[in-house]
């Protein structure tokens, strides 16, 4: 048996692949629910199902369970994925590795002047943006928040929301998306109304 530290490998790997647990398992010979316990940390699988995963994502073993086994993640600057808005007034750059789940974190930059709208995520999702540089006013429906350097503020990440630059210097800022994790109610955050 083969310790399951390669089940979040082969989870990443195939949300990475863009994979659904039935395509990877159909591609590797298993059955479904064979790879939903492997992923889930439910069992230690066995050298056989671990090979045929391995070979179906095109790896070696030894490929698979070494960067299981990696005490360091890395991922270079050029591997990270970069967003603009058509009229170049908002970009951001993921800083989170591409295949992570339930956390995306994006550096951006607004215009002086600029507002960009966010895009909506799955319902459970809180998002939070946290200023680096001048001042953003956030918009989450229909409420608005001015913020300046060094403010955070949390809100749902499903619902329609806004971040304008009402200054005449560039903003920048940091927004973490948690996704699915439920929105609670957090010690000295406001209630929304």
């Amino acid at each position: 048996m083969i310790t399951n530290l390669v089940g979040i490998r082969i989870r990443s790997l195939r949300a990475q692949r863009k994979l659904t647990q039935r395509q990877l398992a159909d591609l590797s010979g298993i059955p479904r629910a064979t790879l939903a316990t492997v992923e889930r940390d439910d069992a230690n699988p066995s050298l056989s199902v671990v090979f045929k995963i391995a070979n179906a994502l095109g790896m070696t073993v030894d490929q698979l369970i070494e960067s299981a086994h990696r005490k360091i993640q890395y991922w270079p600057g050029r591997t990270m994925g970069v967003v603009e808005s058509g009229d170049r007034v908002y970009k951001a750059v993921t800083i989170s590795p591409l295949n992570a789940f339930h956390i995306t974190q994006l550096l951006f930059s607004l215009k002086p002047g600029g507002s960009y709208e966010g895009k909506p995520h799955p319902p459970g999702s809180e998002e939070y943006l946290h200023v680096l540089e001048g001042v953003m006013v956030l918009d989450v429906a229909g409420e608005s928040l001015s913020m300046e350097t060094m403010d955070t503020a949390c809100f749902q990440g499903n619902v329609r929301h806004f971040y304008r630059n009402p200054s005449d210097r560039l903003a920048r800022g940091l927004v973490t998306i948690l996704e699915g994790i439920g929105i609670e109610k957090k010690e000295g955050m406001e209630e929304s109304s």
